[in-house]
């Protein structure tokens, strides 16, 4: 999912100027006053990922305020993946996170706010700014199961476990896990947990004079938790997770009214 992001962040906003799609220096445009934004967010980080949608309102050139939600996968820092392979010695490999014993998900909703240097509607070229938004979170919390050999009066067979005190000797044993069960073991075993989030970061807008938005931001994030989150069994689990992420922005701007003229 992050390489994919990448890739994504990349065509998105450099492959357009390659292209030659970008307007001449000496363009003459309508300027336009535009009233609000409606955009979405593909977003990585340390340690997960995350979808977003934003309604905002122009206020200036200069600031745009704007609701913010988003859902995404956060990790603890310390998860190791380990492949292995399969029964049938046929190449194909199993992956499986060691010592996970849930999965966190994150619904966040909040307020952000972001506050250029230069007017969105001036010259050609990107916008640069700052953005800061935040909120609350609900985090949802699903069972990690494992797919593990197991000995039932001398046969061997195969079972779909999560963990738990009496089984964590089993949980924990690498020569009998063949790898994750499928993502929907669990999925109505949820439990949650409240939190806040923060983000505060660089945004540049390469569609500035444009109806459509098109920005990358970067930053860092905090989400924080009013205990420690039981993510993993074997290694420490925490109640701040700090991420430096990057946001890969695409929407539209829409107006009720056209304004001046603008010379490039």
């Amino acid at each position: 999912m992050k390489n994919f992001l990448i890739i994504l962040i990349f065509g998105y906003l450099v492959l357009p100027d390659l292209l030659g799609q970008g307007q001449t220096p000496y363009t003459v445009r309508k300027g336009i006053i535009y009233k609000q934004e409606r955009f979405f967010d593909l977003a990585i980080h340390s340690n997960g990922f995350y979808v977003g949608y934003n309604l905002g309102k122009i206020r200036t050139y200069y600031r745009t305020n704007y609701l913010h939600f988003d859902f995404g996968l956060l990790e603890n820092p310390r998860e190791q993946s380990i492949q292995r392979s399969n029964l049938q010695g046929n190449g194909l490999f199993s992956s499986y996170t060691y010592g996970k014993q849930k999965s966190l998900w994150n619904i966040r909703a909040g307020r952000g706010m972001v506050r250029y240097f230069s007017e969105k509607a001036t010259k050609k070229g990107a916008a640069i700014g700052v953005r800061i938004e935040g909120g609350l979170l609900l985090g949802l919390l699903k069972p990690y199961y494992l797919k593990v050999l197991k000995n039932h009066d001398g046969n061997l067979t195969l079972d779909n476990i999560k963990y738990s005190e009496e089984n964590e000797d089993l949980f924990l044993d690498q020569n009998k896990i063949l790898g994750a069960s499928a993502f929907r073991k669990g999925i109505t075993e949820l439990s949650f947990i409240p939190g806040a989030w923060f983000r505060a970061g660089v945004t540049v807008d390469q569609g500035a004079f444009e109806k459509q938005v098109r920005a990358i931001n970067a930053g860092i994030s905090l989400d924080l938790y009013p205990k420690r989150v039981p993510i993993m069994v074997n290694r420490r689990n925490l109640f701040l997770y700090p991420n430096f992420y990057v946001n890969l922005q695409f929407g539209t701007r829409t107006t009720r009214s056209k304004g001046f003229d603008k010379e490039n």
